[in-house]
C-alpha cells in the first residue's frame, strides 16, 4: 500500500491512496467538522453517509458535508485506490462548495477532463513542491474543483438507497431531538422497538452504538459552539452533557484537547 498525504493544523488533508490487494473491510463510521472529498477510481466498495448509501465506481466523487457520520465499506478483496481531501471551505477560500444543493453527494465526474486533470495536479503538486506552497496550490485547486462541479448537469448526481427504514427513522429521531435525547431507551421507545433490537440495527446498519452514535455527534456540535466563540459552561449545558466533569472528560478524550484550547 502507498499513502501520500499531508495533513496541517488549520485542518486541511490530502492522501492518495493505492491498495493492491485490499482485503474484505468497514471503516469505522465517524464525522468531523471539515469538508471532505473522496474520488474513487477503483475497488468494490459502498460508501454510507447517515443513512444512505452508495454503490461505488470508477470516476465517483464523494461530497462529504461537516458533522456527517460516514464511512466506506470494502466488499470484496481488490485493487483499491483513491483521492482524499478535508479542507474548511472558509479558511481555504472554497466558497462554492457550500452552493452544491445538499442532496447532492456522490457525483460521477469520469470522462471530465477538466476535474480528472485537477486530481493529477495535486499529485504533481504534492510530488514537487515543499510543504506550505502545496497547501497554497491545493487550496487553489479545490477552488478551481468545484467552480467546474457547479458546471455540471444535475443527471451527473447519483442516487442514493437508504439502509433500513427503521434506522432512517431512528437517526432521524436522534438529530432533530440530539441536546436533548437520552439514550436508546428513548429512541426506541418512541419507535415501539425493543432496545435490544434497536442496538443490533446500529451495529449491523452503522457499525457504531446509539450512546457513541449520540456522544460523538453532541461533542461535534460542542467543538462548533465553542469555536463560534460561546463559552464552555454554557456549551457543556446546550448539547445536553449532565455535569461539565462528563463534558471535559469525553470532550478531551475525542479531540485530544481541552474546551478551553478549541
Amino acid at each position: 500500500m502507498t499513502n501520500d498525504y499531508i495533513w496541517t493544523t488549520d485542518n486541511l488533508f490530502f492522501k492518495h491512496e493505492i491498495s493492491e490487494d485490499l482485503p474484505c473491510n468497514t471503516y469505522s463510521m465517524h464525522s468531523h467538522k471539515a469538508y471532505e472529498l473522496i474520488y474513487f477510481l477503483d475497488g468494490d466498495a459502498t460508501h454510507v453517509i447517515e443513512d444512505r448509501k452508495y454503490k461505488l465506481k470508477k470516476g465517483d466523487l464523494i461530497l462529504i458535508r461537516p458533522f456527517q457520520y460516514h464511512f466506506i465499506q470494502i466488499d470484496s478483496p481488490s485493487r483499491y485506490e483513491r483521492y482524499d481531501i478535508l479542507f474548511d471551505p472558509e479558511k481555504h477560500g472554497v466558497e462554492n462548495a457550500n452552493r452544491i444543493s445538499a442532496d447532492t453527494e456522490v457525483i460521477h465526474i469520469a470522462g471530465n477532463s477538466i476535474l480528472e486533470e485537477l486530481f493529477r495536479k495535486c499529485d504533481l503538486y504534492h510530488q514537487s513542491s515543499d510543504r506550505e506552497t502545496f497547501e497554497k496550490i491545493l487550496s487553489h485547486l479545490l477552488a478551481e474543483l468545484f467552480y467546474n462541479i457547479l458546471l455540471f448537469p444535475q443527471p451527473s448526481a447519483k442516487e442514493a438507497t437508504t439502509l433500513s427504514p427503521l434506522i432512517s427513522k431512528a437517526l432521524k429521531y436522534t438529530n432533530e431531538n440530539l441536546c436533548t435525547v437520552s439514550g436508546i431507551e428513548e429512541i426506541a421507545s418512541h419507535l415501539f422497538v425493543s432496545q435490544t433490537y434497536l442496538f443490533r440495527l446500529f451495529q449491523k446498519e452503522l457499525h457504531q452504538t446509539p450512546k457513541k452514535y449520540i456522544m460523538e455527534k453532541r461533542l461535534l456540535l460542542a467543538q462548533k459552539l465553542l469555536s463560534d466563540g460561546e463559552k464552555a459552561i454554557s456549551v457543556c449545558k446546550r448539547c445536553g452533557f449532565g455535569d461539565y466533569t462528563t463534558f471535559y472528560r469525553n470532550y478531551t478524550a475525542f479531540f485530544g484537547r481541552t474546551p478551553s484550547e478549541q
